[in-house]
């Protein structure tokens, strides 16, 4: 089913849509009463002045749940097969196509990525129910891996560097949903770019080439990623999917980290039946909003961001984990859509920190405790073989926080327990992982000063209710910034919204932050990251570069809210013309979406007929 502006997109209704409004001009001016009438939010419980308040939640016994490690998600044959005439963009199997970067003619195909044969793998966006609570089940959206039961989170992505992987996403709910692979370097059409959409019933092939960007024609292995995530990412409505469930783990490895494992500085991350490994345990932690009956509260004029009554790890509420007497590595990622935590061991034990967002650290760092915003993620190493079999301890959150705008700081007196372990076995396993603070990790290569080309600055302001960066709310058709191919920019980020906590992720490539406030980064953020931390007040610069890909890409706010109330920025990568040897003209004109349909997977029949959606 392909849009038009007679129905209903994002669940709110839209047939306002051909008096010229935006799509966000009619979710906010459409108002409560005809969200309502509509029945579009059946569970949101209405009460005079309280748009924010939570309901009650339902009432459970924490860590009576074993804490459930997603699946993964196989490989398939794929038929049409990826990139053939009857897979391309306006074809009935798969109406989205795949990235132009795809063929081996594409002048950005480079003969290096085809080494090794494409994995290819089949997922949908399915309507579900899921336990986050035990006993009571709750209507949600979920990923489903090649036809099985949908989970949440999402089957996780296993890619290895050097092998391409195509996944055929199949969007089976009333939304237009854009899967974004976080972390990932990524063409365009395959990046979660929030208007390149997967319409209802339709099928787009994302394409990641699984390539690391080059640096003295060579590829730059420094830039591989090991802990990376997807969520959806539609535009003005990723808040709403991400909290009703589209989101999961993406795992990456290379000969670096494959070494890595083969040294026993870090354990397996496959057992031998491709599974999870045993002692690498990946964590989402996710704060739903449930209503009594189960139901997620969703507030669609929330503007602050949405925090949540229950406190989940991997789906489950307060679940347990069993851990023997050896050293494990936990990936946490902070799935929130605005809650800040910050996590410690009960114990008061310190975290053997090895890496920061999608990349391993240079060095593993030993930390007492571990800030995490919206989208970030930190990889830790922790060693159970000191503790008596029947050790019980927690990881706990010791950030309070009553609102969607920010922390109001650690408050020992309200930590919560995220995650019960408890140790089991009664021999240690020493020695069981080689590695301590200062042990060599990743090698890390800087962006230097010689390098910039250019120096932006961006202000992350609110108004009129809503969210800005310099004065100006994101419009798809507007290329806020071109910039040139295979060079590197200078970008300086302020949050002067007023007391709001804003983490900024940038879209395509890592980037490397130089100060904050002034003064170098704390050890652990001093490498690569793709989520800067704003805090109230702060100014961050950073230093970026911009290679691979062209095309539009974006970053925003990762508090969610904000991100769908349009605290969103567009750029567009451009190539160098070969004769002229100036940089070529974006295709963003700020009139109309003028991206190409190759490039953006959207047929122009669709565009032309739905403005509405590229607003």
């Amino acid at each position: 089913m392909k849009p038009n502006s007679d129905l209903t997109t994002g669940n709110i209704v839209t047939s306002t849509l051909a008096t010229g409004m935006t799509r966000r001009q009619a979710i906010i001016t459409g108002g409560v009463g005809s969200i309502l009438a509509a029945g579009m939010f059946p569970n949101l419980k209405l009460r005079a002045n309280e748009w924010s308040s939570l309901p009650d939640a339902p009432r459970f016994t924490p860590f009576t749940q074993p804490l459930p490690i997603p699946g993964r998600l196989g490989k398939c044959t794929l038929n049409p097969v990826p990139g053939c005439e009857e897979a391309r963009c306006g074809s009935e199997a798969v109406y989205h196509g795949i990235a132009p970067e795809f063929y081996t003619n594409h002048p950005a195909h480079h003969p290096d990525w085809d080494q090794k044969p494409t994995a290819c793998h089949y997922m949908e966006i399915q309507h579900a129910v899921h336990q986050f609570v035990p006993g009571i089940e709750s209507p949600c959206f979920a990923y489903s891996a090649n036809g099985t039961t949908p989970s949440f989170p999402g089957p996780t992505f296993r890619m290895r560097h050097g092998q391409p992987a195509v996944i055929r996403l199949k969007n089976n709910i009333d939304l237009e949903t854009s899967l974004h692979h976080h972390g990932a370097h990524s063409p365009s059409h395959s990046d979660g770019h929030p208007v390149h959409y997967t319409f209802h019933g339709e099928c787009r092939d994302y394409y990641y080439p699984n390539a690391a960007p080059r640096h003295h024609g060579s590829q730059d292995l420094s830039e591989n990623p090991s802990t990376m995530w997807y969520h959806d990412h539609g535009n003005d409505v990723t808040a709403h999917n991400v909290a009703h469930g589209l989101c999961g783990f993406s795992l990456f490895t290379d000969s670096i980290e494959e070494d890595l494992i083969s040294r026993q500085v870090l354990p397996e991350v496959d057992d031998a039946f491709g599974n999870q490994g045993a002692y690498d345990i990946p964590m989402a932690f996710h704060d739903t909003a449930l209503n009594p009956d189960g139901t997620i509260y969703w507030d669609p004029l929330n503007l602050d961001g949405r925090i949540g009554n229950i406190f989940t790890t991997n789906g489950v509420a307060q679940p347990f984990l069993n851990v023997e007497r050896r050293a494990y590595r936990f990936r946490f990622l902070c799935a929130n859509l605005a809650r800040v935590i910050e996590l410690r061991l009960s114990n008061g034990q310190p975290w053997l920190q090895i890496s920061n967002d999608s990349w391993l650290l240079p060095r593993a760092v030993s930390v007492s405790t571990i800030r995490l915003m919206p989208g970030k993620r930190a990889d830790v190493i922790v060693d159970f073989s000191r503790m008596p079999e029947g050790t019980v301890l927690f990881i706990e959150n010791i950030m309070d926080q009553d609102n969607g705008r920010k922390p109001n700081g650690v408050d020992l007196k309200k930590r919560v327990p995220f995650v019960q372990l408890r140790v089991v076995g009664k021999t240690a396993q020493t020695g069981s992982l080689k590695i301590g603070a200062g042990t060599p990790l990743r090698p890390h290569v800087p962006i230097t000063q010689d390098e910039i080309v250019a120096t932006r600055v961006f202000e992350l302001n609110r108004s009129n209710g809503a969210w800005q960066i310099n004065k100006e709310f994101y419009n798809a058709t507007r290329c806020d910034a071109a910039i040139q191919l295979g060079t590197a920019e200078r970008w300086i980020l302020r949050n002067n919204s007023g007391g709001w906590v804003h983490p900024l992720h940038i879209h395509v490539e890592s980037h490397q932050i130089q100060k904050i406030n002034g003064r170098a980064p704390k050890t652990v953020w001093a490498a690569k990251t793709d989520v800067s931390p704003l805090e109230d007040g702060t100014e961050i610069e950073l230093f970026m570069k911009f290679r691979t890909f062209c095309g539009p890409f974006v970053f925003h706010c990762h508090n969610n809210n904000h991100e769908d109330h349009r605290m969103m920025k567009q750029i567009e990568i451009c190539g160098t013309d070969p004769v002229t040897g100036k940089m070529q003209k974006p295709m963003l004109n700020g009139s109309y979406y003028a991206v190409e349909p190759d490039v953006c997977g959207i047929p122009q029949p669709d565009i032309d007929s739905n403005p509405h959606l590229f607003s």
